[in-house]
């Protein structure tokens, strides 16, 4: 069938996007043929665009999970040190910040929003943190090698 009529190009912009103002992009002569109708160009830049921002949305929430849960374990050990906790077991409600924090790390690692490496060093920081702790309050020793 025929182009449809000209309008006039927007911006396609990220601000405009959260503005809520429509995007319309102008259409050019790069067309892709298939079997039966047509698709522009700019009908697939758009709709790149439209499930970028979903996928930016969901990562976004999903790193900002594991910073708020990660920030649970430190507040919690951090509160553990001020108070001088005597025995190891007053570290279980730490213990089982840790294990949800590790559960939402793995889980952006098997949904491709962290590298297995970051979630690898976002992990061994939460250990690290609490093998410090354990150690400042004399609950636990290094083994030398």
């Amino acid at each position: 069938g025929p182009p449809p009529p000209r309008r006039a190009p927007a911006k396609l912009s990220f601000s405009a996007t959260l503005r809520g103002t429509p995007v319309v992009a102008s259409t050019s002569k790069a067309v892709v043929r298939s079997e039966g109708f047509t698709v522009y160009a700019a009908q697939n830049s758009l709709k790149r665009q439209r499930t970028s921002e979903k996928a930016r949305l969901y990562n976004k929430s999903k790193k900002s999970e594991i910073f708020t849960r990660s920030k649970k374990v430190f507040m919690e050990i951090d509160a553990l040190v001020k108070t001088g906790a005597k025995t190891e077991d007053e570290f279980k409600n730490a213990e089982a910040l840790i294990a949800a924090a590790f559960k939402t790390i793995d889980n952006s690692v098997a949904k491709g929003v962290l590298h297995k490496n970051t979630a690898d060093r976002r992990k061994s920081k939460l250990c690290r943190y609490k093998t410090r702790a354990l150690e400042q309050l004399g609950l636990y020793t290094a083994a030398s090698a």
